[in-house]
């Protein structure tokens, strides 16, 4: 589980990074969002 969690947020922040830089700022916030979301997840199984 947290190995699949690791590489969505990788996923994540590759989308998130090329989203900036073509400066579509509105899916960018969704990314993040959801970004924070599978943080967030990742914590909550890495402090069982």
């Amino acid at each position: 589980m947290i190995t699949k969690l690791f590489l969505e947020l990788k996923k994540l922040f590759a989308e998130l990074a090329s989203t900036l830089i073509l400066g579509k700022n509105k899916d960018a916030a969704h990314i993040a969002l959801v970004l924070s979301e599978k943080s967030r997840a990742l914590a909550e199984e890495l402090a069982k």
